[in-house]
């Protein structure tokens, strides 16, 4: 039955289309059926509303062959990993330079999120860093987003460019040890989490790298046979 195109029938079309597009590939057979039930009605809006629970139900369909295996696979977790690290770079290239501008209001809100922060202790820490350090903390954030990017499109140089932010970061942060400052504006407490947090992901950088570099038993079965 062919219907006139109003308004209204032709947001029918485009969930239509929208809920075909959600569908994974085995229930893609269910275009056609969507697109024949909706011919039979003949009340337009009733139309778009049944066209739009197709939507959530495709929607609901894709959403379940979306394992959770697939969220808490190790390239989501290792993205989830790069983030927190941008983050985390971020705030501390902000919060050094919104004290060393003398900010002291952006200062102390960002410095909210951490424990037994005061402004005045972290002040002289912020004075007594050079401007270098400055560009190489804000370099490490540059390296960190570039090194997501790569990872989200699964870009074989992901990897090297992490380890890169990673090492820069440590260097900044080991210069950052060397300021007198530096040991009065942070507690001894913070300083053993950043340094356990570098340790850790070294830790398993390695773990990962090494682990890539052992081959599996059929390819030294492989290596065995050519010999």
């Amino acid at each position: 039955m062919t219907h006139p195109l109003t308004w209204r029938r032709r947001l029918t079309q485009t969930a239509l289309r929208l809920g075909t597009a959600l569908l994974p590939a085995e229930r893609l057979a269910w275009a056609a059926v969507m697109r024949a039930e909706v011919q039979h009605i003949n009340d337009d809006g009733e139309a778009l509303h049944w066209a739009l629970g197709s939507v959530c139900a495709c929607a609901a369909e894709r959403f379940r062959v979306w394992r959770v295996r697939r969220l808490f696979s190790t390239h989501s977790l290792g993205i989830l990993w790069i983030v927190i690290f941008i983050v985390s770079s971020a705030f501390n290239v902000s919060i050094a330079l919104a004290a060393r501008l003398g900010y002291q209001r952006m200062a102390s809100a960002l410095g909210w999120w951490m424990r037994e922060f005061q402004y005045d202790r972290f002040v002289p820490f912020a004075a007594a860093m050079p401007p270098g350090l400055f560009v190489l903390m804000g370099l490490v954030v540059v390296l960190f987003c570039v090194s997501l990017y790569l990872s989200v499109r699964n870009h074989p140089a992901s990897f090297a460019t992490f380890c890169a932010a990673l090492a820069l970061s440590l260097v900044t942060w080991l210069y950052q040890l060397g300021i007198p400052a530096y040991l009065q504006a942070l507690s001894p407490q913070h300083r053993w989490r950043i340094g356990i947090c570098f340790a850790l992901t070294a830790g398993v950088l390695g773990a990962l790298r090494w682990g890539s570099a052992v081959p599996g038993p059929s390819m030294r079965n492989l290596d065995g046979r050519e010999r």
